[in-house]
């Protein structure tokens, strides 16, 4: 996504699993090969997980 990605609006280079069609790629953007999931982040569903990444990008968009 050129522009970034919006908070809320999936990325496109995920495919229908949730996974990355990108991955290890150079043209992958640098804040998802620096971003480093721990157990905080990951908690122990999905569901926690993406609540997780909801919140972080809720709390660092712009304006």
């Amino acid at each position: 996504m050129p522009h970034g990605k919006p908070a809320g609006v999936p990325c496109v280079q995920l495919d229908e699993a949730g996974r990355c069609r990108i991955f290890g790629q150079p043209e992958r953007p640098t804040v998802c090969s620096s971003l480093r999931p721990g157990p905080e982040m990951c908690g122990q569903t999905r569901e926690h997980a993406l609540h997780f990444l909801a919140q972080l990008e809720s709390l660092t968009t712009p304006g």
